[in-house]
């Protein structure tokens, strides 16, 4: 089987104040379909720069970035867009809801995009909306629940490969662990990938494999 993602001598740098900070270096990891991979590391570490490379969001100075097979490396920035919005789920610390839809609206969006707004995926919408139990408040713009809006969004277009960047950071701790429940339980059910940076000890507990980001690379792989 094709491996969900393979990061090949990956590296990455910023220009800050005059000097180059080099902040992954000759990173190297294969992740399979279905797993559950944390990332663990100090602050600053480089674990968002990895989850924003692997989006395509950002581009490493050299290396490969394989997803389903397919070296996003190598694509132009129109092509690693639509390869996003057709594989790769994405759930923020900050949401990133756009607050003028209704909670609905920001789930039909990425159809939208993908041209896949129709009757069948409408239903499938609603199906997701009741399933993070927000069913009944579709045509409420999102409040106090955006989190779950946000799962529900990262996972409304069927991707294969989800990315979570803390997504409990902003979160109450009962909040917080009725959200990984909920997010081990939609991800694992559908086969899904998830790899999701995290400092929350549940999260870790859930995960198949434990990879440390440390000094620049991949320092220390714990098998669960």
């Amino acid at each position: 089987m094709t491996p969900a993602l393979e990061l090949i001598k990956l590296s990455k740098s910023y220009w800050e104040g005059g000097k180059k900070h080099r902040v992954l270096y000759d990173l190297t990891a294969t992740i399979q379909q279905g797993e559950c991979v944390v990332l663990l590391g100090r602050s600053g570490s480089g674990k968002s720069t990895l989850l924003n490379l692997i989006a395509g969001i950002d581009f490493p100075d050299s290396g490969k970035i394989n997803i389903n097979g397919i070296e996003i490396t190598q694509l132009s920035e129109e092509t690693r867009t639509l390869l996003r919005r057709r594989y790769i789920g994405f759930i923020f610390q900050s949401f990133n809801l756009i607050p003028t839809l209704t909670v609905e609206e920001n789930l039909l969006l990425p159809l939208e995009l993908n041209g896949q707004n129709n009757s069948v995926n409408r239903e499938y919408v609603r199906n997701l909306l009741q399933e993070v139990g927000l069913l009944a408040r579709s045509h409420s713009a999102p409040g106090g629940e955006q989190q779950r809006v946000a799962i529900a969004r990262a996972l409304v277009h069927a991707p294969s490969l989800i990315l979570a960047d803390e997504p409990t950071g902003n979160l109450d701790l009962e909040t917080g662990r009725r959200v990984l429940t909920l997010l081990d339980r939609l991800t694992k059910q559908a086969g899904k990938t998830l790899i999701m940076v995290t400092h929350s000890l549940e999260v870790v507990g859930q995960a198949d494999r434990i990879l440390r980001v440390e000094s620049g690379g991949l320092v220390a792989e714990e098998s669960r």
